[in-house]
């Protein structure tokens, strides 16, 4: 009779320990549930596709797709300016709202710095070791180091230095285009690549490509390397294995000896850089100031030296010459706007009229005497921006406009999204060059919603007044305009590319009238080749092909060089 009491008492007494260790399991799950919540901040608050993710793979398979612009753009449209979506299995956000973006972009205290890991793979198509640079690397003080440098060459006054050069090669470029006549199907992307290359290679390098001659490129050309390379960091991203073993992926082999086809370009730049040695006190091109910072600076290897000048032609080839073609593209399909960029460079001594002397030379200060033609490039420029998404990362818990955001989240900030979002545009889809009229021609970071702005429905002098304050405010209250990004991690070569661009537009547009090829398709033809590789593009090999005919019979005997013959 005792056993079986102590039985009962010792079961009984199990029972209660089982009881309280189930209310004490019960509770450390709620904390631990109450901590993730906690420490996941507003996350559940966001609206966005995460919320019929896949497992796993999470939203990426609503991406894989050459225009998956378009996809972040209809999530913008859908979810608002701050939009939670998985990234496999990872928390990521879309940032288009314009007070959030001007945060992000600055220096305060909601600022983002660059997701570098996001961006390693460009590392590994610059350098064999995958050095980081100034468009992947961290802000760390070897960063500032470099780009304080860096910035030095695409100051106002040495881009001015260059002009002559850059004038040159879109001068034999315009000559080759009409030697051709005015039937030839004449591919204006790859024409202003050609122009690009050349450019970077002489201004930063004293280095000539030649690309302005090669009407077939050779295999192992920069023209043809540089878009494999592109290709394979795309595929990459899209598939992390394929940057350990590329070899067992389709194409893998092809995309590693481009890789290696453009480190032995760079390589070469680096070692003329050496070899130049020490370079005069006046001379502050890119490859000088690269060596100064290297010889003055011990963390700056030789590694990241090559990293650097390999990421100015990723940053600056497609990039430009892509600016290029859409803008004409657009130019050469909107009624009315080639005669009014021709009726501008008519008064301004640019334009190249038939029974007439050659017009006269371009001049550098002319850049900002032509605010049509600079509202056309900036209107294409705000509907096909080439770079159409960047990433950053919280570091720490941040605020991204009303919610809190836990460390450790991709911020993405897709600017073809932020550029033709229904929340940040009033009628986004048509090219309206009117819209900057009144927009001073050097502001390229815009916010279109500031006092009105855009939307605004007052008197024209009241819209005009609005369109100055949105301007001058866009950093402080927001920001629906950015082509070459905003703050301390903006496009250092953004003056060089601009010089580039308005000149080669301007030459084109005053040489020749442009129209759409027939094969092309119309401009709706070309839109549905849009694609998204590095840089925002036509997807195939057809590209941008136009007719041009030439103005007058100096254009067409290739008199292209103006003023006095």
């Amino acid at each position: 009779m005792a056993s079986l009491l102590d039985l009962a008492s010792l079961a009984t007494a199990s029972e209660a320990t089982l009881a309280t260790a189930g209310v004490t399991g019960l509770c450390a799950v709620y904390w631990l549930l109450s901590q993730l919540r906690r420490n996941n901040g507003d996350m559940d608050k966001i609206p966005g596709p995460w919320r019929k993710a896949y497992p796993v793979v999470g939203n990426i398979l609503e991406c894989l797709r050459p225009d998956f612009h378009k996809v972040l753009l209809k999530w913008a449209d859908d979810h608002g300016g701050v939009v939670r979506l998985k990234f496999l299995w990872k928390d990521a956000l879309i940032v288009t709202d314009p007070q959030a973006l001007a945060s992000i972009m600055g220096r305060g205290e909601g600022a983002l710095d660059k997701a570098a890991g996001v961006y390693q793979t460009i590392n590994y198509m610059c350098d064999p070791h995958g050095a980081p640079n100034l468009l992947t690397g961290a802000a760390t003080d070897t960063w500032k180091a470099i780009r304080r440098a860096v910035a030095v060459s695409f100051s106002t006054q040495n881009i001015k230095k260059k002009y002559p050069l850059i004038l040159a090669r879109i001068n034999e470029l315009v000559g080759r285009v009409a030697a051709q006549g005015p039937e030839a199907s004449i591919d204006v992307d790859q024409a202003a690549l050609r122009v690009t290359l050349d450019v970077i290679g002489l201004a930063g390098f004293g280095h000539d490509y030649e690309s302005v001659k090669q009407d077939k490129p050779a295999y192992d050309h920069l023209l043809r390397v540089l878009p494999r390379c592109f290709t394979e960091v795309m595929l990459r991203v899209a598939n992390p294995a394929r940057q350990m073993l590329p070899s067992m992926f389709k194409g893998g082999d092809k995309g590693s000896k481009a890789y290696e086809m453009f480190q032995r370009e760079m390589r070469v730049l680096l070692e003329e850089l050496k070899v130049r040695g020490a370079p005069k006190a006046d001379d502050q091109d890119i490859a000088s100031q690269l060596y100064r910072v290297m010889k003055e600076n011990p963390d700056v290897s030789e590694d990241r030296v090559m990293s650097e000048i390999g990421i100015l032609f990723v940053e600056g080839f497609e990039t430009t010459g892509h600016t290029t073609a859409w803008t004409l593209l657009h130019a050469a399909t909107s009624p009315g706007v080639q005669d009014k960029v021709a009726a501008e460079l008519d008064a301004a001594g640019l334009l190249h009229k038939p029974g007439c002397p050659p017009p006269r030379e371009m001049e550098f200060e002319d850049l900002k005497r032509l605010p049509y033609l600079t509202a056309v490039a900036k209107e294409a420029m705000r509907m096909l921006p080439v770079v159409s998404l960047m990433g950053r990362v919280t570091e720490r818990q941040v605020k991204v406009g009303p919610y809190t955001i836990p460390p450790g989240v991709v911020v993405g900030t897709p600017l073809y999204a932020i550029h033709n979002t229904k929340h940040n545009w009033d009628a986004p889809h048509e090219f309206r060059p009117e819209r900057w009229l009144e927009v001073p021609v050097e502001t390229f970071v815009y916010n279109s919603r500031s006092g009105g702005g855009a939307s605004s429905a007052a008197t024209a002098a009241d819209a005009r007044t609005n369109k100055l304050a949105a301007a001058a405010a866009a950093t402080k209250e927001g920001i629906t305009y950015m082509p070459f990004s905003d703050g301390p991690r903006s496009c250092v070569g953004q003056s060089l590319a601009k010089a580039e661009v308005i000149t080669l537009l301007a030459k084109f547009m005053g040489s020749f009238t442009l129209q759409l090829a027939p094969e092309m398709g119309g401009l709706q033809g070309v839109l549905r080749r849009e694609s998204t590789q590095l840089t925002l593009q036509t997807a195939g090999t057809k590209g941008i092909r136009m007719r041009m005919a030439p103005r007058s019979e100096h254009v067409a005997a290739g008199v292209v060089v103006a003023g006095e013959q």
